[in-house]
């Protein structure tokens, strides 16, 4: 029997028709490329409508995420023999489990826990949009005038420095304005990937040759 596509052996259908393992491959990975731009569509939309759930739901996630940062450490430190210890990993890590602790503890048992920790999250994420804006600065500072992308890198950095302060002024409503954008993005991501899965899109293969 002739062998098609290459294939070290053939398979046919139903209807004797020479299936192509590669346009099984390529319907596998469209289908799970639908599947998952359908799953970013339904949390961008989820978002969007409904912000303060979706910012608290972050908040409870980057928590979460920070408490086992911290606790991974500490159980490193242990596990390391004795000169390979660092006081400062099991410090920073002993800072970020209580802290993430405390924030958890006060959105689960306190009354305006939940707003709390959102406003502490959003002020760590101002103190860092605020370095890599000083960063930008700095760096493109230091570089020669004329040099391509200059100005595009002292905006960002302009921006980033101006969106630190709003953050630290009102922490709660530029955290709902941060989720609003994330709402935006996951729902262009959402149909990015569709309009990719629909150009990529391959013609069936088959071939009635025996």
């Amino acid at each position: 029997m002739k062998q098609e596509h290459n294939q070290l052996y053939t398979i046919l259908d139903a209807e004797y028709q020479v299936i192509d393992g590669t346009e099984c491959a390529n319907r596998s990975v469209q289908s799970g490329g639908v599947f998952t731009a359908l799953g970013l569509a339904a949390l961008g939309v989820a978002t969007l409508f409904f912000p303060v759930a979706a910012g608290a739901g972050f908040a409870f996630v980057i928590t979460t995420g920070i408490f086992l940062f911290g606790l991974s450490q500490i159980v490193l430190f242990f596990r390391e023999s004795g000169g390979q210890r660092n006081g400062w990993s099991l410090a920073n890590g002993i800072l970020l489990l209580v802290a993430a602790g405390l924030n958890l503890g006060g959105a689960l048992f306190g009354k305006v826990g939940i707003v709390q920790m959102i406003a502490y999250v959003s002020f760590a994420m101002g103190f860092l949009t605020m370095s890599v804006g000083l960063n930008q600065l700095t760096g493109t500072m230091a570089e020669k005038k004329g040099t391509p992308g200059r100005r595009w890198a002292l905006l960002s950095g302009g921006l980033n420095l101006l969106l630190s302060v709003f953050m630290f002024v009102n922490p709660v409503i530029s955290w709902l304005a941060w989720t609003t954008v994330w709402g935006i993005y996951l729902l262009t991501a959402s149909i990015g990937l569709l309009i990719t899965l629909w150009s990529a899109k391959c013609r069936p293969l088959t071939s009635s040759a025996l």
